[in-house]
């Protein structure tokens, strides 16, 4: 199969803009909240009653992150101190992800309402442009081991040919 670099490029392209467009739609689509009514403003999910006590004392919101700021301060002390880097590095590192997933999970994600047509152009932009993309990218790597195979047989023939060169030069001094 004979591959053309400029029509795969092109093909690529395409694909990728149909993607990232069909991401686009998709995420435009989602809605995200923390729930979070600070002093009375804001969204409530659970009614009116406690909305004013939600930001002020918390009431089932939140979820106490601060005590990560513990292991991560100690963390970043013994890399300042220059003691125990690995031990730092691994307080930093574990308190910042755990940090990171307890933000993401007290967000609330909810799909805005859409028609049927536009969910599936949608969901086929997204397929359709990584598919596109895929196809851009494949049998390339068998095209290059094809010719990794050829250049083989070809050093294989030249080396063959040199050693022959050189067994009839050897044959040659040898009757001298």
């Amino acid at each position: 199969m004979i591959r053309k670099p400029i029509q795969d490029f092109f093909l690529f392209l395409l694909g990728g803009a149909l993607f990232a467009a069909g991401i686009f739609l998709f995420t435009n689509q989602v809605m995200v909240d923390s729930g979070y009514s600070g002093m009375g403003w804001g969204r409530s999910y659970g009614g009116r009653m406690g909305r004013f006590f939600g930001g002020m004392f918390s009431f089932g919101t939140g979820q106490g992150l601060g005590l990560l700021m513990i292991p991560f301060g100690i963390g970043v002390a013994l890399l300042l101190a220059d003691t125990y880097r690995k031990v730092g590095w691994f307080l930093v590192w574990a308190a910042s992800a755990a940090a990171g997933v307890g933000i993401l999970q007290s967000l609330m994600f909810s799909f805005r309402t859409a028609s049927l047509w536009s969910l599936m152009t949608m969901v086929m932009m997204i397929a359709g442009g990584g598919g596109l993309m895929f196809k851009s990218l494949r049998d390339y790597q068998g095209e290059d081991q094809e010719r990794r195979r050829i250049d083989l047989d070809d050093s294989m023939q030249s080396i063959s040919e040199l050693r022959e060169e050189l067994e009839r030069l050897k044959s040659k001094i040898n009757k001298d």
